[in-house]
């Protein structure tokens, strides 16, 4: 575990202890059972989520076409803009960030299904 200071809401500032999902060099994936809510630690900025925000960030970051970014020659396509319902932040990410990113949103997703089967199978056998 690892102790984590989050912003929840613009009155308060807590610092609550949050159980690391996935992390890789580039950025991290924390879970908060307390509030039942997700922190993205991703191009030095830190976001709350809820578990289906997180999703549709997923979705949105998997939809991204990272060979049609590679071989476009035109300079818009150098960055790609990204945001979805429910998540506050707007990310201007290059190639390799989107790259990074779908690294860590995905081995993140994969930690949290396999968490949740392990945690049903457990449960059946005990019950």
């Amino acid at each position: 575990m690892e102790q984590l200071q989050v912003k929840l809401g613009e009155k308060a500032q807590i610092t609550t202890v949050m159980q690391e999902v996935f992390a890789t060099e580039v950025g991290a994936v924390y879970q908060c059972n307390k509030r039942n809510r997700l922190v993205v630690d991703f191009a030095n900025a830190q976001i709350v989520l809820k578990v289906d925000a997180f999703l549709r960030l997923k979705k949105a970051v998997d939809s991204i076409d990272l060979r049609d970014m590679a071989v476009n020659t035109q300079r818009c396509s150098d960055y790609e803009l990204l945001t979805v319902c429910g998540c506050e932040k707007l990310y201007v990410l290059t190639l390799p960030e989107i790259y990074s990113f779908k690294e860590l949103l995905g081995g993140a997703k994969f930690a949290l299904e396999l968490n949740s089967m392990l945690h049903e199978c457990l449960h059946t056998q005990v019950a």
